[in-house]
């Protein structure tokens, strides 16, 4: 992930966005679907945190992603995200209103279930179909954690489908590692393994876009 920041540019979010838009992009591609000009409505958890606030809580609303599954190019698509999320920040289209949660302590299970509610909140809101998925992505401990004296290796994020919703895509990211957890509704996305296969060969392509360009 730093590599491809470090020579790509964007924030995690804007990466992992980038990544999960190539997953749509072959799972639209694989049914034969026009996306030329297509875009996959995502809502997004993100931080309203203001600059330099250091209080002891996190502040969290929502806003709606446009992944740009009509662009075949990795790089492109990146700065496509980067650009859209960073007007959306600057605009303050967060469309829920913030939400206060007080974390006096750092709680990655908690902060994941808050980006769920708030994702729940916020489909509840809208009419059907506002949103094709959700995608939350949740920083970690970067340390190993330990239960009754055994490390733990393995981690799986998961967000819960609702509102009519069929796919989701949980992030989290744990001692130096980020994985992905794809949840579907196997009555409506049978095909939910080439979305998550995309979005692996999603990272794939900006890592070695991103070495290409370092060396």
């Amino acid at each position: 992930m730093k590599t491809i920041r470090t020579a790509l540019g964007g924030t995690v979010n804007d990466v992992v966005l980038a990544a999960i838009t190539k997953g749509f992009r072959e799972l639209l591609l694989s049914r034969g679907d026009e996306i030329d000009n297509a875009v996959v409505r995502t809502l997004v958890p993100v931080t309203v945190r203001a600059a330099g606030d250091r209080t002891a809580n996190n502040q969290v609303s929502a806003m709606i992603a446009e992944l740009p599954v009509g662009i075949s190019d990795p790089i492109e698509r990146l700065h496509a995200i980067r650009s859209q999320m960073a007007t959306l920040k600057e605009s303050h289209q967060a469309v829920a209103g913030s939400m206060l949660v007080n974390m006096a302590g750092f709680a990655p299970p908690a902060l994941l279930s808050m980006g769920v509610r708030t994702a729940a909140i916020v489909m509840r809101r809208m009419p059907q179909r506002s949103v094709n998925t959700v995608t939350t992505n949740v920083p970690g401990p970067q340390v190993p954690l330990y239960a009754c004296g055994r490390e733990m290796l393995e981690y799986l994020p998961f967000v819960p489908l609702s509102q009519g919703v069929r796919t989701g895509v949980a992030i989290l990211s744990y001692n130096g590692k980020i994985s992905f957890g794809v949840t579907g509704d196997w009555d409506a996305v049978p095909d939910v393994a080439v979305l998550a296969d995309g979005i692996e060969t999603g990272m794939q392509e900006l890592l070695r876009r991103a070495r290409r360009k370092v060396h």
